[in-house]
């Protein structure tokens, strides 16, 4: 693979237990990746217990729909600590996308049931089937998760129990990551959470890298942010993710489309 992104330094703000495949795509191609976490994942405030009620009702759902890495992460751990993970044998499970589908196959060493062509919560809301009688689906998500998986459901018909299975705060950065972070060339956000911590990161300061985002959902929160988007990945993939900082920092090309 061409070192398209040579010497460019490129910030990753996911979670730091989920940045070591980006970095090295990135590595791949050249770049010096920061490693600069926006988000830390941790239990939600509630203590877990709805989402242990859920996971003891499995059998009652229908279908599970995951919008993330993190809610499979953290909905398996609970599985395991309740003794419950066989439950999900015959469920029928949907992921957002394909990196989610991965991790969710992963766990339960079978496909995913339902994969959208478009990768985020409104694409999987529509992608699912009519609901029959007595069907229901189990959501479990962050705590801060933006509603359009759960209404998009409930407009078409499904009952749904959304349950919170983690929540994201924002770790300190150090002051050597906030100066490595003023002088990069591309930050790449992976979440609407990666953006506000991010932000929240700087002190109010503006993000003056090529903005790079993992979708649109991703890219509504930088614009709502009033933060300009340089590319969106045309996969959510961490090589999707190298392409587009490429395609963003290609100063002898076009930019990958917003």
């Amino acid at each position: 693979m061409a070192a398209d992104l040579a010497g460019r330094t490129v910030v990753i703000t996911r979670a730091s237990h989920q940045a070591s495949g980006l970095a090295a795509a990135l590595l791949q191609r050249g770049a010096n990746p920061v490693l600069a976490p926006a988000i830390a994942v941790v239990p939600p405030l509630d203590g877990g217990q709805p989402l242990d009620d859920a996971l003891l009702r499995l059998e009652q759902f229908s279908w599970v729909a995951f919008t993330s890495s993190n809610a499979v992460a953290a909905t398996f751990a609970r599985a395991d600590r309740r003794g419950v993970r066989r439950r999900f044998a015959r469920i029928r499970i949907a992921a957002v996308g394909p990196s989610t589908a991965e991790r969710v196959e992963a766990e339960i060493n079978r496909p995913v049931n339902l994969v959208p062509e478009r990768n985020d919560a409104a694409g999987l809301a529509a992608a699912f089937p009519a609901p029959g009688p007595g069907d229901s689906c189990f959501v479990p998500q962050s705590s801060q998760a933006r509603p359009e998986l759960v209404d998009g459901l409930r407009a078409r018909g499904w009952t749904v129990d959304a349950v919170r299975a983690y929540r994201t705060i924002t770790p300190t950065l150090s002051d050597h990551h906030i100066a490595d972070v003023a002088t990069a060339d591309a930050v790449i956000f992976a979440s609407p959470s990666a953006v506000h911590g991010h932000l929240s990161q700087l002190g109010g300061g503006s993000v003056h890298a090529r903005v790079v985002c993992i979708g649109r959902t991703t890219a509504a929160a930088c614009a709502d942010a009033g933060v300009p988007v340089a590319a969106v990945a045309a996969q959510p993939s961490d090589e999707g993710l190298a392409e587009a900082v490429a395609a963003a920092l290609d100063d002898s090309g076009k930019l990958a489309e917003p």
